[in-house]
């Protein structure tokens, strides 16, 4: 929108989750419009199918995920912002009588030939009554102005000043406050509340309202979206109140009885075990095959070399809880939140409370984190039914505890891995098997790959069955372990853990053939120049082939993060440096080179490098959720632990000129930290890590 006085708004389609989709995407609408940039604001906007994006096989939906916006709405905003500057210009050309080709824009003006100008705003209305070009002509990269320029964020100064308005700081009129309990178990339902009554007469407290289980849905082409599964059961009860710390004391004294249901007996020990069953068993399904890997094992197998790793199941645990606040008046309802998914969400509540979508109003906060977990609108449709049940405005806020314990996970994994090498060395054959809770086949069956042996989930062997290295046979193998715990997309989805599981075992080969891991790594990458650019440049940057100071010790490692669906291909290699701190060795920098494709703004860019690695740190390092009695056992950051500041390493990033349109990236630096931090413990004490957190005893200086 153009006022009248210059002033330009530009719509935001991508919710703001950190990522930078407040500053990157207006940055190159602007650019093709020839904008003043420091006459652009930027508000959320909803509602057009110019918005959405395909994920996969899916209906095209508006939301933040899978490092896909600036890939696909590239192209999509440099042609509005082009098709507006061309409209501005016809509005100046007709205005003074020339031709289109005869004036030029130049921030947020048209210049005519006599060097004339008329501003935006003057020009706007005109401009508005004019047909839009189809194809109009782009600018070439020599004439940008914006993209490519490491331009402030444009919600620093909001974020920084308080003024920025996130989901938890929403007030409207009349509003009252939820606060709720959930079943312990995953599969549980409430059967009692023994002092309702009690807690109906405690100061502030206006109601107690049971809440229907809304999970997360398999989705199914043309079903329902994430968290849109509504059962019978209730397995949450919510006190809404006149405050919130009246709702959460209040909830807090429930006596509720629950049935555990099915997944009653669940626990870490029952999931570990179906792991390493699963990891030895006959049936299999096949995702690769190349080659003649079965029969080269078993002819050579005296010469195996063989690893096994797990990682366990973790939480998003976003620094904002989440939470909604939700006005339902005569069959319409409005919402205000923290909302990564626009679509997912308007399409649960329909679902959930049977009212047309065009009855509903979505209004999108800044998110304080999210990382997938605020994709499944659960939260927005619990705090719908509290509105509904009152007759007024709730906003509902889980706690920590509530939402850490009774949220959703990324899906656990185990992995066996088996080879044997050439004379040289190198990989003659390769067995890969992971094995798990399979994410599309709890929550996206449609997305599986159908074979005769039965479908397989991409998202398991992430990062190994569209790997880059050079191996002649090579077999693939996945095993589905189904759970009752209900899981979803995480930052960098299953790459996190196949990855560390295959750097890992190349790490291994290497190791057992006693080459040099970067020579390693650069000879089974010959064929394949884009990857062996970033692994270079990693290496030159650490100066990896000069001896390390004492007491340091090094891991390097790959990766080709590709997009859902082939969207995308970013290259990622990392250099991890462990030096001694007292009796340990602690991660003290790693270098991050990078080909992203071309780079729309360094600085988000680099944000992004940092705070992956930053977050990759803590999975690393840190993260794991336990189950006993049917449910999550870790409650908050002081069993699920959070990396602090001072263990934060020095980041070294190295972001390479690319002449490939821009390719996603927000997940793309995680998965690559854990198998080099573990292959420098293997250098620097022979010790062998094989699961995800790596162990603490690991870190322990050799004596």
């Amino acid at each position: 929108m153009i006022a009248r006085d210059g002033e330009i708004t530009l719509g935001l389609s991508q919710p703001e989750v950190g990522q930078g989709s407040y500053t990157v995407l207006p940055q190159i609408l602007a650019d093709e419009l020839d904008a003043d940039w420091q006459r652009v604001k930027v508000r959320f906007v909803t509602g057009r199918d110019a918005y959405k994006i395909a994920f996969k096989n899916e209906p095209p939906v508006q939301k933040e995920g899978a490092s896909m916006s600036t890939t696909v709405l590239y192209a999509r905003l440099r042609t509005a912002g082009a098709q507006a500057r061309e409209v501005l210009i016809r509005a100046a050309a007709d205005h003074w009588k020339v031709t289109a080709d005869q004036c030029r824009a130049d921030k947020g003006f048209v210049v005519g030939p006599q060097g004339q100008r008329l501003s935006y705003g003057a020009l706007a209305a005109a401009a508005a009554k004019l047909p839009l070009a189809a194809s109009p002509p782009l600018k070439q990269r020599a004439d940008f102005a914006l993209i490519g320029k490491p331009l402030a964020r444009l919600d620093t100064v909001a974020k920084c000043t308080g003024t920025a308005v996130f989901g938890i700081d929403v007030v409207v009129p009349g509003m009252l406050y939820g606060a709720i309990q959930s079943a312990p178990s995953f599969t549980g339902s409430l059967t009692a509340i023994r002092n309702e009554a009690e807690i109906l007469k405690l100061p502030g407290v206006r109601a107690i309202v049971r809440l229907p289980a809304v999970h997360v849905a398999n989705e199914e082409p043309g079903s329902q979206h994430p968290g849109t599964a509504q059962s019978p059961r209730h397995n949450a009860v919510c006190v809404v109140a006149d405050r919130f710390w009246q709702a959460k004391r209040a909830a807090e004294a429930l006596d509720l009885v629950f049935d555990p249901g099915a997944g009653g007996d669940l626990s870490t020990a029952k999931i570990d075990g179906l792991l390493q069953t699963a990891m030895m068993a006959d049936k299999t399904v096949t995702a690769v095959e190349t080659g003649r890997p079965r029969e080269i094992l078993q002819e050579r197998a005296s010469s195996i070399i063989e690893r096994r790793f797990t990682v366990p199941h973790v939480t998003h645990a976003p620094l904002e809880p989440v939470n909604a606040t939700a006005s339902w008046k005569d069959g319409a309802v409005e919402v205000w939140g923290p909302i990564q998914a626009v679509a997912t969400c308007q399409d649960a509540i329909v679902a959930s409370l049977g009212i047309k979508a065009d009855a509903i109003k979505l209004n999108v906060t800044f998110l304080g984190g999210s990382f997938g977990r605020k994709i499944v609108p659960d939260y927005v449709v619990q705090a719908v039914h509290a509105s509904k049940a009152v007759g007024r405005p709730v906003k509902l806020i889980r706690t920590r505890e509530q939402d850490l314990r009774h949220g959703i996970f990324r899906v656990n994994a185990g992995g066996r891995f088996r080879a044997v090498l050439d004379q040289r060395g190198y990989p003659l054959a390769v067995q890969a098997r992971v094995v798990g809770q399979s994410l599309f086949g709890a929550t996206r069956k449609s997305w599986l790959d159908q074979t005769p042996e039965g479908a397989w989930d991409e998202s398991m062997v992430d990062g190994i069955y569209n790997q880059d290295y050079r191996l002649p046979n090579f077999l693939v193998e996945t095993v589905d372990t189904p759970l009752p715990v209900p899981v979803y997309f995480m930052r960098s989805v299953g790459s996190t853990a196949a990855v560390f599981f295959w750097e890992s075992f190349i790490s291994e080969l290497a190791h057992r053939a006693g080459i040099d891991q970067y020579i390693y790594r650069r000879e089974l990458l010959a064929d394949n120049p884009l990857a062996l650019r970033v692994l270079d440049a990693v290496a030159e940057a650490a100066q990896w082939k000069s001896p390390p100071t004492s007491g340091m010790a090094r891991g390097i490692s790959y990766n080709c993060y590709v997009g859902r669906g082939g969207r995308f291909r970013t290259y990622v290699a990392q250099v991890v440096e462990l030096e001694p701190v007292g009796d340990r060795l602690a991660v003290k920098r790693v270098f991050c080179a990078v080909d992203p494709g071309l780079t729309v703004n360094p600085n988000t860019l680099t944000a992004q490098i940092q705070g992956g690695i930053g977050f990759a740190m803590t999975t690393a390092l840190l993260s794991r959720i336990t189950f006993a009695n049917g449910g999550a056992e870790q409650s908050n950051f002081l069993d699920y632990p959070l990396l602090a500041i001072d263990g934060m390493p020095e980041i070294v990033p190295i972001i390479l000129p690319s002449d490939r349109p821009p390719q996603g990236f927000g997940e793309v630096v995680l998965a690559p930290l854990a198998p080099a931090i573990a292959q420098a413990l293997l250098l620097a004490s022979g010790r062998r890590i094989d699961s995800m957190p790596l162990p603490a005893a690991a870190f322990r200086r050799p004596t």
